[in-house]
């Protein structure tokens, strides 16, 4: 059966290369860093490592007001190019999230180079040394159960719903990868499905966050008697209804077709 070892190398490698791309700067660093956590913590947890999968939770949590700034600054310049909103609109957007942005570097900083992330580096060298020969089988199971929550169709649920559907389809794709990364690349069609359908689920997720930003920009412009820049946020808003409607079914539809396929897998695999 194949061993942990290779497994938590590949994690340390994943999330040193991650935390020195945000270091450097680049503009995707914060993004991989938080998805090397992510896949460090659900396989720290299949396999025992409980402290390993908080620390590595805790640091995603840290930075999740940052990431999710620098989506909407991105789907902000797009709205822009797209010319939706006036030019005036958009700059004063950029402007005041570019300050909040700037609020957070110090946070980002300290998650690219401060003692969290280091002692993480440090027990992740450690548990690299270590031999488990069971890596396989108890990620396996750990898999198996983070199915239960992929049967469950969308159909009629809330966004809270969805939002901890996209959190399970993570972790279950995850621990998919790392079986694949042991040798098991039966794996890799569930991977590339959970894929598409954490994408699916991604895009409303984004902007429902991007629109939820949206309105309190909306609601500070009327404070401050910005009565163009509220009208426009306004109209922006209800134009943006239909979209979201349509991606929200798209990811409900593809819930629906994982939860008719996971019964299928049970089943073969307890064949």
């Amino acid at each position: 059966m194949p061993e942990s070892v290779s497994l938590w190398k590949l994690r340390a490698r994943s999330l040193e290369r991650a935390r020195k791309a945000l270091k450097r700067g680049d503009p995707e660093g914060l993004h991989d860093l938080r998805v090397a956590l992510r896949r460090l913590g659900a396989t720290a947890s299949a396999l025992g490592r409980r402290n390993v999968s908080r620390e590595a939770k805790t640091i995603v949590r840290s930075l999740s007001a940052q990431r999710q700034l620098e989506v909407d600054r991105q789907l902000l310049a797009r709205v822009g190019r797209l010319g939706v909103l006036s030019p005036d609109a958009v700059t004063a957007l950029a402007s005041r999230w570019e300050k909040l942005a700037a609020r957070g570097d110090r946070r980002i900083a300290r998650a690219a180079d401060g003692h969290p992330i280091h002692s993480l580096g440090r027990r992740l060298d450690r548990l690299s040394r270590k031999r488990a020969a069971d890596a396989a089988d108890r990620i396996e199971r750990a898999r198996r159960r983070s199915e239960e929550a992929l049967a469950q169709s969308l159909e009629g649920k809330d966004d809270r719903a969805l939002h901890r559907y996209r959190i399970a389809v993570k972790k279950a794709r995850y621990l998919a990868e790392d079986l694949s990364a042991l040798g098991l690349k039966d794996w890799n069609v569930r991977v590339e499905r959970e894929k598409a359908l954490q994408e699916a689920l991604g895009h409303w997720n984004d902007l429902r966050m991007f629109c939820r930003r949206l309105a309190e920009s909306r609601n500070e412009a009327e404070e401050r008697g910005s009565i163009t820049l509220a009208s426009e946020l306004e109209h922006l808003l209800a134009a943006l209804e239909p979209t979201i409607a349509s991606v929200r079914r798209a990811a409900v539809d593809a819930s629906r077709q994982a939860a008719a396929v996971v019964p299928i897998l049970r089943k073969a695999a307890r064949g």
